[in-house]
C-alpha cells in the first residue's frame, strides 16, 4: 500500500514538472493582442444624427466623440470633424457623407404656414417686430437664434439674411433640442432648425437652404481604419 502511494507521488511530481517546463514555453509564442487606437472626432450639434452611423462604420474601432461649435473645431487635433460647411472654403481634405436642409420653424398654432425671403429677413434682423404685417396679429414676435459660432448659424446668415445683423432682441438657444422646445412652447416664437432635428410638434414655414452638405474633415489624407469608415459613410 505505501509503495503505491509512493509510486503516485512520484508520478504527479514528474507531471507538475513537466508542466513548469511546457507553460513559459507555450505562452512565449503566443501572438500579442492588438490594440485599437480610438478615432478621435469633433462635431457640431446640428450632425450629431450622423454620429449613429460613424459608430456602426467604426466596427470594434472605438469612437471618442466631443461636441464643439464650428468656430471651436480644430481638424488638426482630431481623426474626423463632423460639420456644415462648403467644400471650397476648406484648406483640408473632406468628404461629404450626408445632407440636410436648413428650415425656419414656427409653433404649430402659429396660422403662419409660409414665409418670404425678405419676411424672413425682416424678422430676424428686427424690421419686422409685430406678426401683424403676416398673420394681422399685433403680438410681438419673438426670435431665436443660435449662437454665431455654430455652423448652422453661420449658413442663416450667409443665405436668409445676408450678412445683416440680427435683432439685438434675438434669444439664443444652446442646441436644437432647447430651440424645439422654446419654439414649440411658444405660438409667437421663430427660430431655425434642420431638418433632421425638426419634431412634429413644429411648423417649418420657410427653407433657406436644401441639400447642404454634411462633411467629414481630416487633417491629412486619410489611411488604414480611417479610409474604411470614410467609405462607410460616403455609401
Amino acid at each position: 500500500m505505501v509503495n503505491s502511494v509512493l509510486r503516485f507521488v512520484h508520478s504527479a511530481q514528474r507531471i507538475i514538472l513537466t508542466l513548469s517546463i511546457l507553460l513559459p514555453t507555450s505562452c512565449s509564442h503566443a501572438k500579442p493582442t492588438a490594440t485599437l487606437e480610438p478615432i478621435r472626432v469633433q462635431y457640431s450639434f446640428a450632425t450629431q444624427p450622423w454620429l449613429v452611423s460613424l459608430n456602426n462604420c467604426a466596427g470594434k474601432s472605438i469612437v471618442v466623440s466631443e461636441l464643439r461649435a464650428a468656430n471651436f473645431q480644430d481638424p488638426q487635433s482630431v481623426d474626423l470633424v463632423l460639420r456644415f460647411s462648403q467644400p471650397d472654403i476648406l484648406t483640408t481634405p473632406s468628404y461629404q457623407i450626408g445632407k440636410d436642409d436648413l428650415i425656419v420653424i414656427v409653433n404649430p398654432q402659429n396660422p403662419v404656414n409660409q414665409l418670404t425671403s425678405d419676411q424672413v429677413r425682416g424678422i430676424f434682423t428686427g424690421r419686422i417686430q409685430t406678426w401683424e404685417v403676416i398673420n394681422g396679429t399685433k403680438t410681438q414676435v419673438q426670435v431665436w437664434v443660435f449662437p454665431p459660432g455654430e455652423d448652422v448659424q453661420q449658413i442663416f446668415d450667409r443665405s436668409a439674411l445676408g450678412g445683416s445683423p440680427i435683432n439685438s432682441q434675438a434669444r439664443l438657444a444652446n442646441n436644437p433640442t432647447e430651440m424645439s422646445q422654446v419654439v414649440s412652447k411658444d405660438i409667437n416664437a421663430i427660430g431655425l432648425l434642420t431638418r433632421r432635428w425638426k419634431t412634429g410638434h413644429l411648423s417649418d414655414v420657410f427653407t433657406v437652404a436644401s441639400g447642404l452638405p454634411v462633411l467629414a474633415i481630416t487633417q491629412s489624407v486619410p489611411h488604414g481604419v480611417l479610409t474604411q469608415i470614410l467609405a462607410c459613410l460616403e455609401k
